[in-house]
């Protein structure tokens, strides 16, 4: 990247210091898209293109007209530019489900709960704004709490029939949010190919869809001895894709795989998986912040964990979803006012000259409001 296209980034470090992830940073960023903002801050074209719209397909699940410059600052501060000698992803060894959720069940069991499958709620039943019952079809479940740990797409489904969720505003408003479709596949291919990096984020393909690869050899214990190469291929804001058969989804993961790495073009596919996910993944569009929820809802004992949930942790995506369900479990905890709350760990500290520049700016804020009137657009 030619270093005029990176100087070209410099103004946007007073939104990155401006936006701290408080209430009102949020309302003044998230009406924004994230391209208006690279533009209002005269980010070049090319810097633009060649990588902040990849980080926003791959980070935010959609381009930049489509994401709120809130969300964008948020994601890009807490993954990319904070603490930058720090960054770095760890890779499950296997799939989540595997090697996460199964042993969490089985402690939940051998801890005298029972986790029920395939019971979808459908409502509340509701006394003096406490929530007393879960009622799932026909079934009816005492509650003392409810968490709801859902994304945006289950949790309008269950409101839309719920009369005790409807009756509520908060919950009303859900249906303004929205969710962006992902394509996920697995590929196994008939030969061993070398793969310099073990996951990969990739643009340029379709001017709407980011995607990324992971060569589960490397990542997955279970595929480390398979005589062939065994990849993961995801996309996201993938709608264009999820009408096509499994065949042309098929030649179309293998022709991109083969413009990354030529040799996957001589590979041949001997298995493979296909699997479409509409409405999967948060859809942080710009004007989305005001009807996301908090973890405290109206009622005294409902509370919600997701990555689309308000909170001041500062973490985002799969981080966020975990922090806010350790949030809301502590929350039961005192509103029960028996159990054990759960040490949550704070995303570290501003870096010093972060700290100096965010506090004089809001200095300044402060001060343009005591003798400016509340009167222009924000």
């Amino acid at each position: 990247m030619p270093l005029i296209d990176r100087l070209s980034a410099l103004p946007l470090l007073y939104a990155v210091v401006d936006f701290d992830n408080s209430d009102a940073a949020w309302r003044r960023y998230d009406f924004v898209t994230a391209r208006e903002l690279f533009k209002d801050f005269n980010v070049s074209a090319r810097l633009y293109r060649d990588a902040f719209e990849p980080m926003l397909l791959v980070g935010l699940f959609a381009p930049g007209e489509q994401c709120s410059a809130a969300a964008t600052l948020g994601m890009l501060y807490f993954f990319i530019l904070a603490h930058q000698p720090d960054f770095d992803v760890v890779w499950c060894r296997g799939t989540v489900g595997e090697k996460i959720f199964r042993p969490w069940v089985e402690r939940i069991e051998k801890a005298g709960a029972r986790v029920l499958p395939n019971r979808r709620v459908t409502d509340l039943i509701v006394d003096s704004n406490q929530v007393k019952g879960v009622v799932c079809g026909d079934e009816v479940f005492d509650a003392d709490a409810v968490i709801f740990a859902v994304g945006i797409t289950g949790m309008k489904k269950i409101v839309s029939t719920s009369p005790s969720l409807q009756s509520r505003e908060e919950f009303r408003n859900l249906s303004n949010l929205g969710a962006i479709d992902v394509l996920a596949t697995r590929l196994w291919f008939d030969r061993k190919i070398d793969i310099p990096r073990p996951s990969n984020a990739c643009f340029g393909f379709d001017t709407s869809t980011g995607w990324t690869f992971f060569d589960l050899n490397a990542l997955h214990d279970e595929y480390r001895d398979e005589p062939g190469t065994v990849i993961e291929a995801d996309f996201y804001h993938a709608n264009q894709f999820l009408g096509l058969s499994d065949e042309e989804i098929l030649v179309i993961v293998q022709g991109y795989l083969a413009t990354c790495i030529p040799a996957f073009r001589q590979a041949k596919i001997i298995d493979s998986s296909v699997i479409r996910l509409p409405q999967a993944v948060t859809h942080f569009a710009p004007g989305s912040y005001r009807y996301m929820l908090p973890a405290k809802t109206s009622f005294e004992n409902v509370f919600m964990s997701g990555d689309w949930i308000v909170n001041r942790h500062g973490s985002w995506s799969q981080e966020k979803a975990y922090v806010t369900g350790l949030e809301a479990a502590n929350l039961v905890v005192s509103y029960l006012g028996e159990g054990q709350p759960s040490e949550i760990l704070a995303v570290e500290e501003d870096e010093v000259h972060i700290q100096v520049a965010r506090s004089l700016n809001q200095t300044l804020r402060d001060l343009s409001k005591s003798i400016l009137p509340n009167f222009w657009l924000p």
